[in-house]
């Protein structure tokens, strides 16, 4: 998790993926880590909350998550990879 400033939005939380252990899910826990970030993101004058996440069909449960909790899609990142 870091904070950063963007000029098109201002300053705002990033984290990366958010992941639980595959037998502690659906238990709320990724929720309340959610909600945590939500209140730190408040507490560090943060305007945003900014979750990187994968994609695929073992990230689908996160990305309902981040759906349930208000969030929306907001842009594809794109990756090239170079060879040598």
């Amino acid at each position: 998790m870091r904070v950063g400033p963007a000029l098109s939005f201002g300053r705002y939380l990033y984290m990366d993926d958010l992941s639980t252990l595959g037998e502690a899910r659906r238990q709320g826990y990724g929720r309340r880590l959610l909600e945590w970030l939500f209140a730190e993101a408040r507490r560090l004058g943060c305007g945003q909350v900014r979750p990187g996440s994968g994609i695929g069909p073992a990230r689908t449960d996160a990305h309902r998550l981040y759906l349930d909790a208000g969030m929306a899609i907001a842009a594809h990142h794109f990756t090239h990879i170079l060879t040598r």
